[in-house]
């Protein structure tokens, strides 16, 4: 009874993995010949970047047309002989070059390359530094043209004036909409002026009148997140990105030196010396005009 159940399940399996392998087969479009199958627009949709393979999966005809699309102009340039073009054979070349290097990095030094649990928590352990999110503040404004409206506006708040509100009506920056609130800032990310200002205020309190390049300032300190550790699970991913990096860099460099100790290398440097680079069509026309702007500026 166990062998028929097996035998059964068998069946079942292969009978599953052969009609996925025939619906892969199977064509979806016939350019002259030319057969597109399901298997053909399944393996290009899944090269896509995700957010473009979410608009094709929801677009397929539109994806299909664009493939035939390629089919006929990819049958047009051979039908014009192109590919026994020289250029497009250089860029053939070029390309096959490319694409050989990349899968051997990629084979010698990406899949050779792993970060252990044991790495990671070792560098966040002598990094703990590195990790601390910075002083974060968060404060509103209202913006305007004139220090007298600004003085105007202060007296309204004086009496009992609500912040947001006077922001919405008098701020002549975008923030209004949100009632003057910029969100949350560290030291660096904004003009100075302003910023001092805010790094001097107490949550909830509302500062005199602030001139900076954009006009004349009223801010408001609405909140303040202190400095904190980050915790290992927060900063694993950076972590691992970074070891991976440097892991690989250090592989690519281990690769080069073996390839190149195991190759007679000579450099003609005199003959190099001789070689002139040209600058870019256009790009003397404008480096002359760089100098020449230069010299009317002293």
């Amino acid at each position: 009874m166990k062998k028929i159940i097996i035998i059964l399940f068998l069946f079942f399996v292969a009978s599953t993995i052969s009609g996925c392998a025939g619906k892969k087969s199977k064509p979806l479009a016939n350019v002259d010949g030319n057969i597109i199958t399901v298997g053909d627009f399944e393996k290009r949709l899944s090269k896509l970047p995700p957010y473009y393979r979410s608009l094709a999966s929801q677009r397929k005809k539109d994806f299909l047309e664009d493939l035939i699309a390629e089919q006929l102009l990819y049958e047009e340039a051979l039908r014009q002989r192109l590919n026994r073009d020289s250029e497009v054979k250089e860029l053939l070349n070029e390309a096959k070059k490319k694409i050989l290097v990349a899968k051997l990095i990629e084979n010698e030094v990406r899949e050779k390359t792993s970060v252990s649990d044991t790495e990671v928590k070792a560098y966040y352990e002598a990094h703990k530094d590195e990790f601390v999110t910075p002083l974060q503040l968060r404060a509103s404004h209202i913006l305007v043209e004139t220090e007298s409206q600004a003085k105007e506006i202060l007296q309204e708040l004086a009496q009992g004036a609500d912040f947001s509100q006077l922001a919405r009506q008098y701020s002549k920056d975008p923030s209004k909409e949100r009632g003057g609130d910029i969100g949350y800032f560290s030291k660096g990310q904004l003009i100075p002026e302003f910023e001092n200002v805010c790094f001097t205020l107490e949550v909830g309190k509302t500062s005199d009148i602030v001139k900076t390049q954009f006009g004349y300032h009223i801010i408001k300190l609405t909140d303040k997140v202190e400095p904190r550790a980050r915790e290992l699970t927060e900063v694993k991913d950076e972590i691992i990105r970074d070891l991976r990096g440097q892991a690989e860099k250090e592989g690519f460099e281990h690769l080069i030196s073996n390839l190149r100790s195991s190759t007679r290398i000579k450099i003609n440097d005199e003959l190099l010396n001789e070689v002139e680079v040209k600058p870019p069509e256009g790009q003397l026309e404008l480096e002359r005009s760089r100098i020449e702007g230069e010299k009317r500026g002293r």
